[in-house]
């Protein structure tokens, strides 16, 4: 499906492509001094089939019709993607210029995150706050946000993406990308520690944010997929039907989502418990965005198991959808879907790299 904004100008647009694992969405956004605009967003279903990876000859085709119905001309895409090997952690490092950092961790990642990520391409940016400095006679250790993904999986992407004629300008973890968008639309939140949570089809992020900066995210092989299966498994049902009957909602399947979720809920509190007493300071906000955080009773669900207030995070809001007259609860609606390809587009363009 495919929505478009009924009139266009000049300004600063830039293109979003989130390749997820049971869906695929794009979001134009363009920027005129501090207000964001949705131009326009396109969301395709994968077959159960395609959604095996990002070489999947269904995948690319999907991919390559999604792009084809956009009006948008500029092939220029920011790319963020879902997929299993994806990591994201801080590290300490003496003070040395970022790309003696991104050279050390090539050669020896074990040393600096206790873990050998050879086989992946990483990335590593200073956390906000922390300044790198080789010539400064502060010997204390810069504080670098290092994210990244196997070699196999980022390659996959890279060609699924030039078989679409699609020219990626960056790709990045979805985990990234809605810390990205989550601060620029919360701002007044500046000084709170958070918890956002994505809750994609197969993977869930859950990050600790202060400042737009992630002082913790952890990454869990588990999301709305794993809640339609266990509907299906329980009622006998195909996964088309068992998707269906999630949306439903009824008060059967009510609680067997109640019950499903309970791995994301563990997860959620636990993490919850590690950073406050690691870090002494209380969590009293927690925030959902992705497919699942559309409905209002998986977020009821969700709260109730980890003992606090749970809200759906929209990206949405914080966007201007006027543009889109009569179609405006609609794309307000399948907002939380939007989140990691709004955000890839809104950290770019706040940071004018917007074509």
């Amino acid at each position: 499906m495919i929505f478009r904004r009924n009139k266009s100008a000049k300004r600063n647009v830039a293109l979003g492509l989130d390749l997820g694992n049971s869906q695929i969405k794009a979001a134009v956004v363009s920027r005129e001094g501090e207000k964001f605009e949705l131009v326009e967003y396109a969301v395709r279903s994968l077959p159960a089939d395609a959604s095996t990876g990002f070489r999947h000859p269904q995948f690319i085709a999907e991919l390559q019709q999604l792009v084809s119905e956009l009006r948008t001309a500029d092939r220029h895409a920011y790319v963020t993607l879902s997929c299993a090997s994806a990591m994201v952690c801080q590290a300490e490092f003496p003070p040395m210029p970022l790309a003696e950092i991104k050279s050390a961790l090539k050669l020896n990642s074990a040393r600096y995150l206790r873990r050998d990520f050879s086989s992946y391409y990483l990335d590593a940016v200073p956390v906000q706050g922390y300044e790198i400095n080789p010539q400064s006679k502060d010997t204390s250790k810069a504080k670098i946000l290092v994210g990244g993904a196997q070699r196999e999986d980022v390659d996959a992407c890279r060609e699924a993406l030039v078989a679409a004629k699609i020219k990626p300008a960056t790709i990045e973890l979805a985990a990234v990308s809605v810390i990205n968008s989550f601060h620029l639309a919360h701002a007044e939140l500046e000084q709170e520690v958070v918890v956002l949570v994505d809750c994609g089809a197969r993977t869930t992020s859950i990050n600790f944010i202060q400042g737009g900066v992630p002082l913790i995210t952890r990454i869990m092989h588990f999301g709305g997929a794993q809640l339609s299966e266990y509907v299906g498994q329980v009622l006998m049902l195909n996964p088309r039907e068992a998707e269906e009957e999630k949306l439903k909602m009824s008060e059967p399947v009510k609680e067997l989502v109640r019950q499903a979720i309970s791995p994301i809920a563990r997860e959620v509190r636990s993490s919850i418990d590690f950073f406050e007493r690691q870090h002494d300071r209380r969590v009293r906000q927690i925030y959902v965005c992705g497919g699942s955080a559309c409905s209002a009773d998986v977020l009821g669900f969700l709260g109730e198991a980890v003992g606090m207030k749970v809200e759906c995070w929209n990206p949405v809001t914080a966007l201007d959808v006027s543009g889109f007259n009569g179609e405006t609860p609609r794309v307000t609606a399948l907002g939380p879907s939007l989140a990691a390809a709004v955000g890839v587009v809104m950290g770019r363009l706040a940071a004018g790299n917007g074509r």
